[in-house]
């Protein structure tokens, strides 16, 4: 009688479980890698930690404080909202080094408030009509054409002036102007209507802040 033994295949060690060599090992790791592992690293640092911490750091917020007052003109000036990023303008005492006062840029999520001033000698309401004149002209839309009755508004210093508002499925917001002693002075809002409607006492209150700075007749 035969007797047959087994002759099955023999285990091989795999050729991908091969130990690095001793000279290539720190604590059963292959530094052969390391190279490699480091330049991710840095490069995850890079953008995680690196990147953030300059864009940081040259964040252009700068918030309006409770007694915050943004100057309009050297005679005229207005309270903004807390909190509210002031991304251009001078607060009141603030100068350039051309002594002019810039015209203000307020932001709040997507609301942008910006207060304008230039010589004009003619009334609110036809400043109003060429606002929406030169903005069909620049950007081919009227904000007349799609706003509701120019509605008269006084600030809580007497300014008389005339405003517009406009609610569209995309924006919302308004344009409001004063004339003030030959100056013209307009500040328009637009934003996304839910944030609009949200902030809607911040920006009635702004614009009724709107003065004479520090008293002095405007």
């Amino acid at each position: 009688m035969s007797t047959s033994t087994g002759t099955g295949p023999r285990h091989q060690p795999s050729p991908h479980r091969r130990r690095p060599p001793a000279d290539h090992r720190f604590l059963g790791f292959d530094t052969r890698v390391f190279p490699h592992a480091a330049a991710i690293l840095l490069v995850w640092l890079l953008w995680t930690v690196i990147v953030p911490a300059i864009d940081s750091a040259a964040s252009s917020d700068d918030p309006a404080v409770t007694g915050d007052q943004l100057a309009i003109t050297p005679t005229l000036s207005f309270v903004p909202a807390t909190d509210w990023n002031i991304a251009s303008g001078f607060r009141v005492g603030e100068r350039s080094a051309s002594d002019t006062v810039p015209s203000v840029e307020l932001t709040r999520g997507n609301i942008v408030l910006t207060v304008t001033a230039d010589s004009f000698t003619g009334t609110p309401d036809e400043l109003l009509t060429q606002i929406d004149a030169v903005d069909t002209a620049t950007n081919g839309k009227s904000v007349l054409a799609m706003s509701g009755s120019r509605q008269p508004l006084a600030t809580d210093a007497g300014l008389i002036g005339v405003q517009i508002t406009f609610n569209t499925p995309s924006s919302a917001g308004s344009i409001t102007s004063f004339v003030v002693d030959d100056t013209g002075v307009n500040v328009q809002v637009v934003g996304p209507p839910d944030q609009i409607t949200d902030r809607s006492a911040e920006i009635a209150d702004m614009i009724s802040s709107i003065g004479a700075t520090e008293g002095r007749a405007s």
